[in-house]
């Protein structure tokens, strides 16, 4: 598909989290117009030009429909605050798909678990099966609901993230991580927000898992 420079109306979930700053940071800076919806918008600091910040509850379907209206993209980088049980990811997916469809909004970009691909490795297995147990389980659902939706979406699933500059220089793969990342695969929070910007404004891999990852360590 073909690539567009416009302005796009973005909707935002996960805002306040590491991944979700940074793709408010880098779509206001590409001139995107950003909505944000998030239970404390004050913990995204003061008004900008082009980002809108709308307070309320993923969980609810009826105000997610009603602030969707008119968007043109949903970006969301929910996820559970640690390691415990949790549904946020798979009750914030089932929320914004319903939403989506009522509002008419086709294309979605989100943010998965690494950990999801088969040929994880060794380690990455074990870590699967223990300590991240509970956030894979929560997001293998949540990736079952976006692929019953019928929307447009594509599935980012980034490995260890960090705290690191954008680089705009890493692996993509579909159905796994790119080839050379290794067993201690990286990569920082600000380049999956670089990532999922760059599918949006040239979508490449519609209804796809994509795995990105550096492939030389930094």
């Amino acid at each position: 598909m073909t690539s567009t420079n416009r302005s796009m109306r973005l909707f935002v979930l996960g805002a306040t989290g590491g991944i979700g700053r940074q793709l408010v940071d880098q779509a206001l800076e590409r001139h995107h117009q950003v909505t944000a919806f998030l239970r404390s918008p004050q913990k995204l600091g003061g008004a900008r030009d082009g980002l809108t910040v709308i307070r309320g509850d993923v969980r609810d379907t009826d105000a997610i429909s009603a602030a969707i209206a008119g968007h043109d993209a949903v970006l969301s980088t929910l996820g559970p605050p640690g390691p415990a049980r949790n549904t946020i990811t798979s009750d914030g997916a089932r929320t914004t798909v319903a939403a989506m469809q009522t509002a008419g909004v086709r294309r979605l970009i989100i943010v998965g678990v690494a950990a999801l691909f088969p040929d994880i490795g060794v380690f990455g297995r074990l870590l699967r099966n223990t300590l991240l147990r509970n956030v894979a389980d929560d997001s293998a659902e949540m990736e079952r609901i976006v692929k019953a939706s019928g929307l447009d979406w594509t599935i980012v699933r980034p490995p260890r993230l960090t705290n690191g500059p954008r680089r705009e220089r890493y692996g993509l793969a579909v159905d796994h991580l790119p080839k050379g990342a290794g067993a201690n695969a990286i990569i920082s929070r600000a380049d999956v927000a670089h990532f999922m910007l760059n599918e949006l404004e040239s979508p490449a891999h519609i209804r796809q898992v994509v795995g990105v990852a550096y492939t030389k360590m930094p």
